[in-house]
């Protein structure tokens, strides 16, 4: 018998979620222009790549946005040589699959010649953050930190509301369910915390992970009504069913940022039973009461610790009551349901 209830194996097509955005988005203005000089050198170099012939043949901005621009697939690039080095583009784009594992990006099996003809360009969108004049101007924290977060462009990855993207997990809520204390071991060295982070490291100042961490934890889902919004309007034009509409409730709360891609756990969480990861939740559909499901949900689950007297395990399951209407909780359980692995979908007693 099926375990407490039927399983509805129903494995009708996807909807081909992050492309479908890139075509609700183009074309808006990108936060990295934001306040900057018609001719600013910054400006000129990041058109000029939009309209070179190698963007053009790869058509990079079916995916990318470059310049003012473009598809919201992949992370903005206009600040990109802020946050990657020559080195580490050479070997992206000579093997993305190598830096990230399962990656959306192509390998285009580009020529040295292209390699260079890119990095020409790339080595351009550089702007540089005057971080000690931000910081001097901002002397509440939260404010400081907002500043910082423009200028280091997190935008080009991250999304807050409907503003950004869908690279890194959604901050819309991440104050309601990381620290501080976590951010600030997050932000000074991403990959010493998870090898093989896609996150790089920014090598940011002790002040300005004060003020970038102030300012993650003031995001408590004050622009949640804008992200609803936005989902809103995406399920209305692409006539998205409950699944699809959970899955970007999923996102809006960034279950992944804990528990994983693909919900399938595994991200180091020190102390936690039974064995210091987050937990596999891909299954919770079937493993748990529905009831019981969506008590965790709305007041959330403290993560238990191996050793009483250790450490408070850094990730425990927030609630999320704040986030959630009951219809968009009804969705969020919808999406739960279509990710149960083929393998665990009965059960037999």
């Amino acid at each position: 018998m099926a375990k407490n209830k039927t399983y509805r194996t129903n494995v009708a097509l996807r909807l081909t979620f992050t492309m479908l955005l890139a075509v609700l988005s183009s074309g808006l203005l990108q936060q990295s222009f934001a306040g900057e000089p018609e001719n600013s050198a910054h400006m000129k170099a990041a058109k000029e790549f939009a309209g070179s012939e190698i963007v053009k043949q790869k058509n990079c901005v079916t995916c990318h946005t470059i310049g003012e621009s473009g598809g919201t697939v992949g992370p903005i690039l206009n600040l990109i040589s802020n946050r990657r080095t020559e080195e580490w583009l050479r070997t992206w784009f000579s093997d993305p699959n190598s830096l990230k594992p399962g990656t959306k990006m192509p390998n285009f099996a580009f020529s040295e010649a292209e390699l260079d003809d890119l990095m020409k360009h790339m080595t351009k969108l550089k702007r540089p953050v005057n971080s000690e004049e931000i910081l001097s101007a901002n002397s509440d924290p939260i404010m400081a930190g907002a500043a910082l977060f423009e200028a280091y462009d997190c935008l080009a990855c991250h999304r807050i509301g409907d503003q950004g993207r869908f690279v890194g997990p959604n901050l819309t809520w991440v104050g309601n369910r990381k620290s501080q204390e976590w951010e600030a071991t997050w932000l000074a060295d991403p990959s010493a915390y998870k090898p093989g982070t896609f996150m790089p490291n920014f090598h940011f100042s002790s002040a300005e992970i004060d003020a970038l961490t102030a300012f993650l934890h003031s995001q408590q889902g004050q622009a949640n009504d804008q992200a609803r919004k936005w989902e809103s309007m995406t399920s209305f034009i692409l006539d998205a069913r409950p699944r699809e509409r959970g899955r970007l409730v999923a996102e809006r709360v960034a279950c992944w940022s804990c528990h994983g891609e693909g919900l399938t756990g595994g991200v180091k969480n020190e102390n936690a039973q039974p064995d210091g990861l987050t937990p596999d939740i891909s299954s919770a559909f079937l493993d748990l009461d529905e009831d019981v499901l969506k008590d965790i949900i709305l007041n959330g689950k403290t993560a238990t610790k191996i050793d009483p007297a250790g450490v408070t395990p850094p990730f425990s399951c927030p609630s999320w009551k704040a986030a959630l209407t009951d219809s968009e909780l009804e969705d969020l359980l919808s999406y739960l349901e279509s990710i149960v692995p083929e393998s665990a979908m009965w059960e037999f007693e």
